[in-house]
């Protein structure tokens, strides 16, 4: 894995989407319960930019064509169950301060 930087964990409030790119990748920071989750900017539904979306608790929701997704896991929130909707996830580690994202799996 390839550890990047991105942000000190006190500047991540926990009702934001925080946008970030990493190495050329565009991706969305959310934070709960004290942890942190890195995902893709684009909804697997038509690839809008979640960062221009919503959260509500626990929920991220697309503001192209509100589309709802889970903070923590990705999953997408729906009576019918498909993991392809699912966002794509980043691997994240919190070092001291420092929020970091392994993007080389995305690329």
């Amino acid at each position: 894995m390839t550890w990047q930087p991105v942000v000190k964990l006190s500047e991540i409030r926990e009702d934001e989407i925080y946008p970030a790119n990493v190495d050329g990748v565009d991706l969305i920071l959310l934070r709960h319960e004290g942890g942190v989750s890195a995902y893709l900017d684009s909804c697997p539904h038509e690839g809008a930019q979640l960062s221009f979306g919503d959260r509500e608790g626990d929920v991220l929701i697309c503001a192209k064509h509100l589309w709802e997704f889970d903070v923590k896991s990705g999953e997408h929130i729906s009576r019918v169950r498909r993991p392809q909707h699912d966002l794509k996830k980043a691997p994240v580690r919190v070092v001291g301060e420092q929020v970091e994202v392994d993007v080389s799996g995305l690329a």
